[in-house]
C-alpha cells in the first residue's frame, strides 16, 4: 500500500512565498505520484516566532491520518527531478543542496529547512523542542535528540531554490536559544520532557486553500 506523506509548514506572514510554494509543491508532488497533503501552520503575532512548536503542531493536528512527514519551510521549492520525498524509514535530511547556501550544506550537521520523519522515529525522539522562540538552533537540538534516542538519520542530495526573504533575528531570543541548546546538549534525560508530550496550542480557525491543501491558524 502506498504510503501518505504530509508536508508541514511553519508560518507566519509569506503569502507572497506561499502563492509560489503551494502550486510548485502540487506539481512537483503529482509528477511523483506521490499520496499526500500539506498542513500551513500560521501562528499569531503575539509572540516570536516558534518554528519548532508549529512542526509539533502540524504533527499533532494529523497525527494518525499519515504515515510520513516533510518539516518544510516555506521559502524552500524543489528543482524539478532533483528532489525525492519518497518514504525513508528514518529521520533525512532533503535540504542538502539549497541555492541560499550556494547548493552545498551550510555546516557540517545541517538538518533544517526541509526534514523528513517517519512517524515512529519521531515519536520516540518526542519531536521538536517547544521553547525555541525566534530564529536558530532548533533543528541541531533535533539532531541531538536522534543521537540520544539511537535513531540514525540520513541525508538525501536534493536540490532546491531557495525565495528571497530578510531575516529579522531579534538577538536576545537568539542568545536564549544557544544557551537552551548548549543546555540540552548534556544529554541527562530532561530534554525528553519537553515536546510532543507537553505541547500546548489551541486551534483557532482552519481553512481548504489549495489542492490537498489546509491552513490552520493556532494560538502557541
Amino acid at each position: 500500500m502506498k504510503k501518505k506523506l504530509c508536508i508541514i509548514v511553519p508560518y507566519r506572514d509569506r503569502k507572497e512565498h506561499l502563492d509560489k510554494f503551494l502550486p510548485a509543491m502540487e506539481k512537483h508532488l503529482d509528477g511523483q505520484k506521490l499520496d499526500w497533503s500539506i498542513v500551513i501552520v500560521e501562528q499569531t503575532f503575539d509572540k516570536p516566532f516558534n518554528r519548532a512548536k508549529l512542526l509539533n503542531v502540524g504533527y499533532a493536528y494529523t497525527k494518525g491520518k499519515c504515515d510520513y512527514y516533510c518539516m518544510h519551510d516555506v521559502d524552500m521549492l524543489p528543482v524539478k527531478g532533483k528532489a525525492d520525498y519518497s518514504y525513508c524509514p528514518q529521520p533525512t535530511h532533503l535540504a542538502s543542496m539549497a541555492s541560499q547556501f550556494g547548493y552545498k550544506l551550510p555546516y557540517e550537521g545541517y538538518f533544517g529547512g526541509v526534514t523528513m520523519f517517519d512517524k515512529e522515529s519521531f515519536e520516540k525522539i518526542n519531536g521538536y523542542a517547544n521553547e525555541y522562540w525566534g530564529w536558530g538552533a532548533e533543528d541541531d537540538d533535533v539532531l541531538r535528540r536522534c543521537a540520544t534516542m539511537k535513531v540514525s538519520p540520513a541525508r538525501k542530495k536534493c536540490v532546491f531554490e531557495s525565495l528571497e526573504h530578510g531575516r529579522n533575528i531579534i538577538e536576545d531570543e537568539y542568545k536564549k536559544n544557544l544557551d537552551k541548546l548548549g543546555k540540552n546538549g548534556e544529554f541527562d534525560g530532561k530534554v525528553f520532557t519537553e515536546g510532543l508530550t507537553n505541547l500546548e496550542w489551541t486551534l483557532l480557525n482552519k481553512d481548504t486553500i489549495h489542492k490537498n491543501t489546509t491552513l490552520i491558524k493556532v494560538n502557541i
